[in-house]
């Protein structure tokens, strides 16, 4: 491994434990043992190193939310893009945690983030036309409301984090708090399915949470 890469993987596990806004690139040099001068001959600044962990989170997403085009989607497939969702928050939790913050103080990396957030509506939406076509959900009622209920899921979904931390007296986050995120965005469109096929998502999701 390369050392642009070592300063990835030690700004991100540094970002995570402690948080984005506490740790300087002079904190990631000194983890890593090596010159300031030599983290700056990869990345100028902090920004650029949040934005590098930033691209790996849309790698994961894009490659790991693969949706079958040539047959139907399985309950088990639809309960692991949820767990894969989790996963992604608990890996890189630190952006998800402090996004408002990070968003605001570099437009690079908001712009990202926004093409990032249509690009997974669009699939979400995609992904519960399919639903629909299968047999296995049906349409809300409402005028746009299955479009209300793939936001829903997403705002769930990029919110857990901040609703972990600002609801406990404590700030720190397990990964059993993460998994009750994959129930909760799961509940956002649960109603909407067949019974026989929500119970066969449901089992996957509460055989890695244990509820």
């Amino acid at each position: 491994m390369g050392n642009r890469e070592r300063i990835i993987e030690a700004a991100l596990e540094l970002f995570n434990e402690h948080g984005s806004r506490s740790m300087t690139t002079n904190h990631i040099a000194a983890h890593l043992s090596i010159s300031p001068g030599n983290l700056y001959y990869h990345f100028r600044n902090k920004e650029e190193i949040i934005r590098a962990i930033f691209d790996r989170i849309s790698d994961v997403v894009r490659t790991t939310i693969a949706i079958p085009q040539d047959r139907d989607i399985t309950a088990a497939e639809l309960g692991s893009y949820h767990l894969v969702g989790i996963a992604t928050l608990w890996n890189f939790r630190f952006l998800f945690r402090d996004l408002n913050e990070l968003l605001a103080r570099d437009p690079a990396l908001a712009a990202g983030y926004r093409e990032l957030q249509q690009w997974l509506l669009a699939e979400f939406m995609g992904l519960l036309e399919r639903m629909i076509a299968q047999g296995d959900m049906r349409r809300p009622d409402q005028k746009g409301g299955l479009s209300r209920v793939a936001t829903n899921t997403f705002i769930l979904w990029t919110s857990w984090i901040n609703f972990l931390t600002t609801s406990k007296p404590e700030p720190e986050v397990h990964p059993s708090d993460m998994l009750e995120g994959a129930l909760q965005s799961f509940l956002a469109f649960e109603p909407y399915l067949e019974p026989r096929f929500a119970a066969k998502v449901r089992a996957v999701l509460q055989g890695h949470t244990g509820r």
